[in-house]
């Protein structure tokens, strides 16, 4: 028997052992099927884009042999299998799994999962095997398969691995494949590894053929006069950057926009106190004609999306009108009724808007944040200027609101309780996702009105309003996360493309806001404040707030939350509206949890008093935070 046979034995062997000994260990029954045993490479193991988030064990071999050798599996499997070992309840366990984090006791069950593993392929090397292997499990760690160079060591060198691969399930939950990875010399199968494909050796010094002599000269050389200062060597020209094939472009852009809108309808849901549902995803290419005739027909608002990073460009972030009334409507809490109304009459402007603009900063979050962690390429998405469209009116051969070209959309339908959503479009310029490579079919499956081999219209750069400074009141928590509100009112007369204008200076004597849901609640803070001369100013929830930052100079704001939060949030998105940097605000609630905290501090909390508080509390809150006027 070769050796190669040889190894595959006591491999399958092992792998068919795993599902009795884990299970024993997890007092589940656990199955492993689907028993493949491979040779390959590096980047033949990690060529498909779509493998997800991956736990990386790193183990080590002794004996005869020595080296590292790695153990892969989803993350999200390996929270399930460490939270069934130490018995957490199934919605705790589901909740890891789905947020794909493997932390804490998690982690560290998990690795209790992977030293039986370890020593279930010890055994078989010790019963089957000619000379002894012992494999030790070290460390668990995240892997993000779709950002691992193939030609850098980590997370492990290029080369040839024999890979025993099964796929394993618990009950009716299939936790996917989970792959052994050992270098292919510690099998001693250096002889029969798969070697990648290599480039054709060229001579370092290649000289050229010499020419003969031309006609009517003699063979005799004359003599070479040698130059003092012989010419420098030009500069070698630095390598074209190596672009992907428009397939696996394509392929890598759509998992990561698979996991960004999963992420995203999880984060605006929290945003606006009611879950919101995305599916029916569709990633395709398209055009400025086909995404106008096929895609996007109705009044719509279009959100300017700066792309920042190894990648620049302006993509959008499309939605029908009476979508962004519902969503902004919602976020600040407006009475059914008036969102109907508003929803009805195509009224897009003020609160709304300015709320509207919060989803988008909410959903370019997400994106920046799940490209970070998923994409090959550094980039990030910065939502702009916002505007309405009326697609009816758009001229293909203009630039408005951007140029013909290729284009890549990823659409997804929005589902809310109570109301009848449609779209989101997420639209990019082909060049920003490295998908402008050749030319590409539009959603119809026909060509775009680009020629085939011309490249694509370049994008105009953007001109997006700056971002507040991180730690500014009003701006936002990092520079990746979230920026500052710059919605483009209907009429159009602001832009972010036009310098902002000075605001005159408040006439009115500076004021503490104090915002509650009855007046009487402020009872306690004007007290205190008056005491040590503030000037007051009491507000419940439904009043506006930006004439107050007109007139007079703000020193600071108490909110004073109900037990639910949701109106004070609301209040809170009002002040992030004003359109004035935020003083100090000091939130004030009688239940505080963890989630309310953060959620508070996202809000601009500068500081939180649990209530009731007593008059020293409040006095010190307000003396650390509170400036008053020179």
């Amino acid at each position: 028997m070769d050796q190669r046979a040889i190894i595959d034995v006591v491999c399958k062997s092992a792998t068919e052992n795993l599902a009795g000994e884990i299970g024993a260990l997890l007092g589940q029954e656990l199955v492993c099927s689907d028993i493949q045993l491979n040779l390959t490479t590096k980047d033949d193991l990690f060529s498909d884009p779509g493998r997800s988030k991956t736990a990386l064990t790193r183990m080590t071999v002794e004996g005869d042999r020595q080296g590292d050798c790695y153990l892969l599996t989803r993350i999200s499997s390996a929270a399930i299998l460490g939270g069934t070992l130490i018995m957490l309840p199934e919605d705790v366990i589901e909740e890891s799994a789905q947020s794909e984090k493997l932390d804490g006791e998690l982690d560290d069950a998990f690795g209790e999962v992977a030293n039986i593993i370890a020593g279930v392929f010890t055994q078989s090397f010790v019963d089957k095997y000619k000379k002894t292997l012992r494999f030790i499990k070290q460390s668990v760690e995240d892997l993000i398969p779709t950002k691992i160079d193939p030609a850098s060591d980590e997370p492990f060198p290029p080369g040839n691995y024999h890979v025993s691969r099964c796929n394993i399930s618990i009950g009716d939950k299939d936790l996917g494949p989970l792959e052994l990875v050992v270098p292919a010399a510690i099998f001693e199968l250096e002889d029969d590894a798969v070697e990648p494909a290599t480039a054709t050796e060229v001579p370092d010094e290649q000289q050229p053929a010499e020419a003969p002599p031309e006609a009517g000269l003699t063979s005799e050389a004359e003599p070479v006069v040698q130059s003092d200062n012989p010419p420098a060597e030009p500069e070698p020209a630095p390598p074209a950057e190596k672009k992907p094939t428009f397939a696996d472009a394509k392929k890598i852009t759509d998992v990561v926009f698979n996991a960004t809108i999963g992420q995203a309808g999880e984060e605006i849901g929290a945003l606006l106190g009611h879950p919101l549902k995305c599916d029916d995803i569709q990633l395709v290419m398209t055009s400025k004609a086909d995404f106008f005739s096929n895609h996007c027909n109705d009044n719509s608002v279009l959100t300017h999306m700066k792309v920042t990073g190894d990648r620049e460009g302006l993509g959008f972030m499309v939605i029908q009108v009476p979508d962004a009334v519902v969503l902004g409507g919602t976020l600040i809490m407006l009475p059914e009724d008036q969102i109907e109304e508003q929803k009805n009459n195509g009224q897009f402007d003020g609160d709304v808007a300015d709320a509207y603009g919060e989803v988008a900063n909410i959903l370019s979050g997400s994106l920046t944040q799940t490209f970070l962690d998923r994409y090959p390429k550094q980039l990030r998405f910065i939502k702009t200027e916002t505007e309405t469209i009326v697609p009816t009116k758009i001229e293909t051969a203009s630039d408005q609101p951007f140029p013909e070209g290729n284009y890549y959309l990823a659409s997804f339908a929005i589902q809310m309780e109570g109301h009848e959503l449609n779209r989101i479009l997420l639209v990019f310029p082909a060049e920003v996702f490295d998908l402008d490579n050749e030319q590409a079919p539009d959603s119809t499956q026909e060509s775009t009105a680009t020629a085939a081999g011309q490249p694509a219209q370049s994008t105009p750069e953007a001109n997006a309003a700056e971002q507040p400074a991180p730690g500014e009141w009003g701006g936002p928590p990092s520079p990746e996360a979230t920026t500052a509100a710059t919605t483009t009112q209907a009429s159009g007369q602001e832009s972010a493309k036009t310098p902002a204008q000075p605001m005159p200076e408040p006439t009115g004597p500076p004021i503490v806001l104090v915002i509650g849901n009855q007046k009487t609640d402020a009872d306690p803070f004007v007290e205190v404040l008056s005491s040590a001369k503030y000037e007051c100013q009491i507000l419940t929830f439904q009043e506006e707030v930006k004439e107050f930052f007109q007139q007079h100079k703000v020193l600071g704001v108490v909110l004073i939350m109900e037990q639910d939060g949701e109106k004070g949030f609301a209040s809170a998105i009002k002040l992030q509206s004003a359109g004035q940097p935020l003083p100090p605000m000091i939130f004030a609630g009688s239940e505080w949890t963890r989630s309310a905290v953060l959620r508070a501090v996202k809000y601009g909390a500068k500081d939180i008093l649990l209530m009731p508080a007593s008059d020293d509390e409040i006095q010190d809150k307000v003396s650390q935070h509170f400036k008053k006027a020179s």
